[in-house]
């Protein structure tokens, strides 16, 4: 499959649906899908700049894909009338100049680390077929992602049937000295709608021990919120049928297991799950999207730890 690179923010804005025109000083006869690789070089002046988070974005990575539909010439009227699609802010460069038009942008579930090239390349997306809607104008809710590090086989078989109301699913597993851990387990998306067939491995995260303890406040919050009843889980240990979570409320319990699960203090443990209550909800889902997504998702782990707990 064909590949184009492009700097940062451009990748994010390309991906978002934001830029649905780039300007090159060349052209090509190739039309049809492309994949979207965001450049290893950072710029952070730049993001910063156009209204970036440069530590919020992907680099040295294929991110989703978009349609080339067409490449046209442009002169200096022609690259104007343009402006608010190709979004750059300097003079017309003068000619060669090509318009290179983009549309139907998608997504991955997760970036793919990935070298790029200059002009055009040849990328293959072996099993590369989760996708997520862009995120267009207007939106301020970030895309949920999945990094492959937190990707989970199902504990239990046959797998429960999806739930596209309540997409995350708890279940609790027995543990060897009579206890239990827990499971928390989100069904991944396919061209932005949820899987009708539950799949073989999906995003998830266990805990247990200690700070599944010191969590179980906000465990039993979570179930309730969900329909479920509180006292279910003290006989649920081991059951095959898990709890179905909705997803603001999966997100927040995500969010607090994700965080607390390398901690041993209880102060700690205790000042994140309240921190994590208090969030809106945009901002539980800008922290969901940095905690589970890509080679980063640790050192923003890390970061939400120290913002609500301290080191």
């Amino acid at each position: 499959m064909k590949a184009l690179s492009f700097h940062q923010p451009r990748a994010e804005q390309v991906i978002r649906g934001e830029k649905s025109v780039d300007i090159r000083t060349w052209q090509v006869r190739y039309r049809g899908p492309l994949v979207v690789h965001a450049s290893g070089k950072r710029r952070d002046g730049r993001c910063l700049a156009l209204g970036f988070d440069p530590d919020a974005l992907d680099y040295g990575a294929l991110i989703g894909t978009v349609e080339l539909s067409a490449i046209t010439p442009l002169d200096e009227a022609a690259y104007e009338a343009l402006r608010d699609r190709h979004l750059l802010d300097g003079p017309f460069p003068g000619e060669p100049c090509y318009a290179w038009h983009l549309a139907n942008p998608r997504r991955f579930a997760h970036p793919i680390p990935y070298r790029g090239r200059r002009r055009l390349f040849e990328v293959q997306l072996v099993g590369q077929d989760s996708i997520l809607p862009s995120v267009g104008r207007g939106s301020t809710r970030p895309p949920v992602t999945h990094s492959p590090q937190h990707r989970a086989p199902y504990r239990v078989t046959p797998p429960p049937e999806p739930d596209p109301e309540r997409p995350f699913v708890l279940y609790t597993i027995p543990d060897a000295d009579g206890g239990y851990r827990v499971a928390l387990y989100q069904w991944l998306t396919r061209n932005g709608e949820r899987e009708k067939q539950a799949p073989g491995a999906m995003w998830g995260i266990e805990l247990g021990g200690d700070p599944l303890r010191a969590v179980a406040d906000h465990l039993l919050s979570a179930l309730r919120a969900s329909g479920h009843k509180a006292t279910d889980l003290a006989r649920a240990a081991g059951r095959d049928r898990p709890f179905y979570l909705d997803e603001p409320t999966g997100v927040r319990l995500a969010l607090i297991l994700l965080a607390v699960k390398p901690l041993a203090r209880h102060d700690r443990i205790e000042a994140i799950g309240r921190g994590v209550q208090a969030m809106g909800d945009e901002e539980a889902y800008y922290w969901f999207s940095k905690c589970s997504a890509g080679p980063e998702a640790r050192r923003a782990q890390k970061a939400l730890r120290v913002l609500l707990a301290g080191e």
